[in-house]
């Protein structure tokens, strides 16, 4: 059953969210994908990771990670700075696609892969093959037949990809466990060691303004060796392909709007740098961001099951249980019932947003939003302003934007563009 009706989906993803806590249960093949908090049942189980992880996202790491995300930004615009002394083309999706897994990497595990200069690096490719690709027959199964999937022993996602992975984030769970100087009575110290202090945040965690839930201020429990190593999975994969995905369409929609670039470049000028509090109130470069993702949301799909019979609002629909629930963002960005200009780029918009807070769902949104959303969006903040501050950017000629078929993400394939310094 399809719903894209804004109150409808409060009552879905916040209000009711006991009977709908579920995503669609598809069949993982032989990956540990499957104890990852976006494929987890919304059970204890995925509270559990869900609390362990949150600290993580804390405003204190993310200002430290900040830190991290701009020094690759620079070496970013100056991996860019020949083709602009040039004049060659270049697909941006694929510089930003390794700027993304530059900065997964570093914030996430603390390694640096320099895949910026570095485009056939072993994790960027096995990232392409896992998700960059048109529909495959294992996934097509595992999606709409799981139970004819599990049968057949079909693989969703190229399995010698998963398995990459598997063993990177294997061998540095067991190189940080080897190497850690602290015990585990100093963890705390380990924190501040790094730069990360959550102790120090000072603020409850920001997910709770959009889930309607009362954030935990500590972690319960612990992760099992599988679940540190599926999570660890599905930070390289979701942090590369979503954020790239998001960025490449800011470029995109800013080279076919010069103005708005231009708008953008002026506003850039205004800031003497680009840190944590000054990019959140940089209006025009947050109102592109949203607008990109408005135009281009990371998911076409989202998906919620119902656990059990509920009736839909005052509607007199009757949901039985079992029944898999689908909401299309695309669709639901683009419905003129509540964006006028629907399919115009008009970052303005977001100056005075007037939409139904449920008609705009980039990350999903309750409990289940994605519990990486503020770091995308810093990382999307400090790319963007390195690189429209440094170059303006053009599409080739002839240029026509196209996508992967078959998969539930807005993934382009490429973005050809040309580029010129700034004076």
């Amino acid at each position: 059953m399809v719903i894209n009706e804004p109150d409808l989906l409060r009552d879905i993803i916040v209000k009711d969210f006991n009977i709908f806590p579920d995503h669609r249960k598809f069949h993982m093949g032989s990956s540990k994908l499957g104890q990852s908090l976006f494929f987890m049942a919304g059970d204890t189980d995925w509270k559990r990771v869900r609390t362990i992880l949150s600290p993580a996202f804390s405003s204190g790491k993310l200002r430290a990670m900040l830190s991290h995300i701009e020094s690759i930004g620079d070496r970013f615009v100056h991996t860019l700075a020949p083709f602009a002394k040039s004049g060659e083309t270049i697909d941006i999706r694929k510089y930003v696609g390794a700027f993304a897994m530059d900065v997964i990497s570093a914030c996430a595990y603390g390694i640096n892969i320099s895949s910026i200069d570095n485009h056939n690096h072993p994790m960027v490719m096995n990232v392409k093959r896992i998700l960059a690709t048109d529909i495959r027959i294992g996934l097509m199964l595992s999606i709409i037949t799981p139970g004819l999937a599990r049968l057949l022993r079909a693989e969703p996602f190229d399995p010698k990809a998963l398995q990459y992975f598997d063993e990177l984030t294997e061998q540095i769970l067991t190189e940080r466990k080897k190497f850690n100087k602290y015990s585990k009575s100093d963890s705390e110290k380990s924190d501040k060691d790094l730069g990360y202090d959550s102790i120090s945040d000072g603020e409850p965690e920001s997910e709770s303004k959009e889930t309607g839930i009362k954030p935990s201020k500590k972690s319960v429990g612990k992760l099992s060796y599988d679940e540190m190593v599926a999570q660890g999975i599905l930070f390289f994969i979701a942090g590369y392909d979503t954020t790239s995905a998001s960025l490449t369409h800011a470029i995109y929609y800013l080279s076919q709007h010069p103005e708005c670039q231009q708008r953008l470049y002026e506003e850039l000028k205004t800031c003497d740098e680009f840190t944590y509090e000054k990019l959140v109130h940089l209006k025009y470069l947050n109102a592109v961001i949203n607008e990109t993702l408005r135009m281009a949301p990371p998911f076409l799909r989202v998906f919620r099951d119902c656990v059990q019979d509920y009736t839909l609002g005052n509607t007199g629909i009757k949901i039985p249980a079992g029944t898999s629930i689908e909401i299309y963002p695309y669709a639901l960005h683009r419905d003129p019932k509540y964006w006028s200009q629907p399919n115009d780029f008009i970052p303005d918009r977001w100056f005075e947003p007037i939409h139904h807070p449920y008609a705009y769902l980039p990350f999903g949104g309750g409990p289940r939003i994605c519990i990486g959303q503020r770091f995308s969006i810093n990382e999307m903040q400090m790319c963007l302003a390195k690189l429209i501050f440094a170059y303006e950017f053009s599409l080739a000629p002839g240029f026509t934007i196209d996508y992967y078929k078959g998969t539930i993400m807005m993934t382009p394939k490429q973005v050809l563009c040309n580029i010129k310094p700034r004076n």
